[in-house]
């Protein structure tokens, strides 16, 4: 793995982002709609970090781990709860992370594109009610294709997309399912250390830098 003081700046065309625990910080949100929702199902609700673990594949992933333990089966009625109070609490606390507005403004001469788990709705919504959508040319979620990450299926559509080579493309993410997702595309991979995955996991995954801001983009990439 690379760092800020061993490299020179690395030319990229296509900057991809994960979105959840990478660009914005959406935990406080998702988790008073994932207790919400088991309040409404007569469970116990849950701590933060116990919610935090269960984020980054997607919502049927979410939900399914939040009910662990709990005996609850229906888990298609617990899916369409959460999406109903999540998207009635979609923004009450989330925002961007320290300097992403920023660095994105700088690198305004590249492609950005999304590439997550979460459903592209509510991506779209959060970047709408956030008023900084117009930087990213192309947006997949969790349901915009038949597969989800750790598969590359994303990041291929959208090589194809641009037409651009892996060697002209970043994948940027906090957990080890981006780090993945990168590697099996063939593309450059870069792990967040502050966002919602387990910087453990994401170090061990060998992504190909690591930054602990998002600033920190500016000095590995041109």
């Amino acid at each position: 793995m690379d760092n800020l003081n061993s490299v020179s700046p690395r030319k990229i065309s296509l900057f991809v982002f994960d979105f959840d625990g990478t660009l914005v910080d959406t935990l406080a949100d998702i988790s008073n709609s994932v207790n919400l929702t088991l309040r409404e199902l007569g469970l116990s609700t849950l701590e933060v970090d116990a919610i935090k673990d269960c984020v980054g594949r997607g919502v049927v992933r979410l939900m399914t781990g939040a009910l662990k333990g709990t005996g609850y089966t229906a888990l298609d009625h617990a899916v369409e709860l959460f999406r109903k109070h999540y998207s009635e609490h979609l923004v009450e606390q989330t925002d961007f992370y320290p300097n992403c507005r920023e660095t994105l403004e700088y690198f305004s001469d590249k492609t950005h594109a999304i590439f997550s788990n979460k459903p592209e709705d509510f991506i779209k919504r959060i970047l709408d009610e956030l008023d900084f959508k117009q930087p990213f040319k192309s947006i997949l979620g969790g349901d915009s294709l038949e597969n989800k990450k750790p598969h590359p299926q994303g990041l291929t559509e959208l090589m194809k997309r641009f037409n651009l080579s892996p060697e002209e493309v970043l994948m940027v993410g906090d957990t080890a399912i981006d780090i993945e997702a990168g590697k099996r595309a063939g593309v450059h991979t870069c792990g967040v250390a502050y966002g919602l995955g387990d910087p453990a996991a994401l170090k061990n995954s060998g992504p190909d830098y690591m930054i602990h801001d998002f600033s920190e983009l500016k000095k590995l990439f041109c």
